[in-house]
């Protein structure tokens, strides 16, 4: 069975696209890392309630980020500023003032802080009601957050925005104050 010119046309197609394949997966894995922007995880949320009504609410919240190896120095700023926005059901609830960081390491995995307060806002019939049921009903309450952090790519101004996961957080035993995350950590996804 000899060689016909179709199927060398067919043999060079193939190779061709094998070619191309492997080009594009080359330049995808050797990106540069300034590409790819890493997830951060929320290690660990406490939410303190100081008062709360149906229209009314008083509370902190600390929230402590994972923030992995490759994230300071290639994304980030090893010195720069931190702030988050808390939500409960899409509804913003507090936004924390630009908090500083220094002396992250390079290249290390390490852990960043950040507080929000709010003193006796507004939140809305229903929001408040909500929350006051999901603290009674089910001992927890969900929280969606955001998180900027100075940017430091090159050609780049401003801060990488993140948002996280649903945090559950969960009352202890006995107390309708205090909350403490509960469950998997959620992954904040830089947008």
């Amino acid at each position: 069975m000899g060689r016909t010119a179709k199927g060398d046309r067919v043999l060079h197609h193939i190779c061709v696209a094998c070619t191309m394949l492997s080009c594009v997966t080359i330049a995808y894995l050797s990106a540069p890392l300034g590409t790819r922007v890493p997830n951060i995880e929320i290690a660990s949320m406490d939410f303190t309630v100081h008062n709360i009504t149906q229209t009314r609410l008083s509370a902190n919240w600390d929230l402590l980020i994972r923030v992995p190896r490759t994230l300071p120095d290639h994304f980030i700023c090893l010195q720069g500023d931190i702030q988050a926005s808390l939500f409960y059901k899409d509804i913003t609830l507090a936004t924390s003032s630009r908090q500083r960081y220094n002396d992250l390491k390079s290249n290390s995995p390490q852990q960043l802080r950040v507080s929000a307060a709010i003193s006796e806002e507004d939140i809305g019939g229903l929001i408040g009601k909500n929350i006051i049921k999901d603290i009674n009903d089910k001992r927890e309450v969900k929280f969606g957050s955001q998180l900027f952090l100075t940017d430091c790519r090159e050609k780049t101004k401003g801060v990488l925005r993140y948002v996280c996961r649903e945090t559950t957080l969960r009352f202890e035993p006995g107390s309708e104050t205090k909350a403490t995350a509960f469950g998997d950590n959620p992954t904040c996804t830089s947008f």
